[in-house]
């Protein structure tokens, strides 16, 4: 799918800049996908399948982990039993959900560098704030608390709140209808290529971060802006997005 007048150019892995950062304008509300955007968890979604495979004993070597980024359990459930056929029979959501959130709750989870500072500015300047993660619940409430930002996230999206997952837009579709804002107000952060896709299908706009990005090529080419964390922003970037 092609997203026209992003014009966006790859320069390194610490900085992605765009030629159309201008064209991202009317913001009243952020809404921020979890894993990987708040805080570096993906790691924890592949160590979950990893702990769920090794269990049955099924050799895993050659798998590619990056499909698993950025869509919620179930579809990840459809993934393995497609690849591997005697788990066909099994439900493993709520299992691979429950091994991600033990890890998800280990002090060694890091937050993306700059994310609280910005947040915090965010706030100052009167844009609202929500999440829309393809995550459960238990493990977006824990986020919240731990970054203490409840005072200031206005509506959350889990995976429980919408029936596709990723990269269909109905995550942030529900988030939108939760703020009560039409999408063109709307800015997503994300890092995953599907959570990408479904921001910009839902006529939002995006700004990629590649911190942990699979292909952080692709990441530039579908948002307005990608950049490897909140610290290499645009400088005025918040004050100048807003309505």
């Amino acid at each position: 799918v092609e997203y026209p007048g992003n014009n966006v150019y790859y320069r390194n892995s610490n900085t992605v800049t765009t030629m159309s950062d201008h064209t991202i304008h009317g913001i009243k509300a952020i809404i921020f996908d979890m894993d990987g955007t708040l805080v570096d968890s993906e790691i924890n979604t592949e160590r979950s399948v990893d702990i769920l495979l090794s269990k049955r004993n099924i050799p895993h070597a050659d798998l590619d982990y990056a499909v698993f980024y950025g869509v919620t359990w179930q579809k990840i459930e459809s993934i393995l039993k497609e690849t591997y056929p005697q788990l066909i029979s099994e439900s493993l959501a709520a299992e691979l959900q429950h091994e991600f959130h033990v890890l998800f709750q280990s002090d060694q989870t890091e937050f993306i560098p700059g994310v609280h500072d910005f947040w915090r500015l965010a706030a100052q300047l009167g844009l609202r704030l929500a999440i829309g993660t393809s995550s459960n619940r238990e493990s977006v409430e824990f986020l919240v608390d731990r970054m203490d930002v409840r005072s200031i996230c206005e509506a959350i999206v889990s995976a429980e709140d919408y029936n596709k997952s990723k990269p269909d837009p109905d995550c942030y579709l529900h988030a939108a209808q939760k703020l009560n804002l039409p999408v063109e107000n709307c800015l997503v952060f994300e890092d995953s290529i599907p959570g990408l896709k479904a921001a910009r299908a839902a006529g939002m706009y995006a700004v990629a971060i590649t911190h942990r990005s699979t292909d952080p090529i692709e990441a530039a080419r579908i948002a307005n802006l990608a950049v490897a964390n909140y610290t290499r922003l645009p400088d005025k970037f918040l004050s100048e997005i807003r309505y």
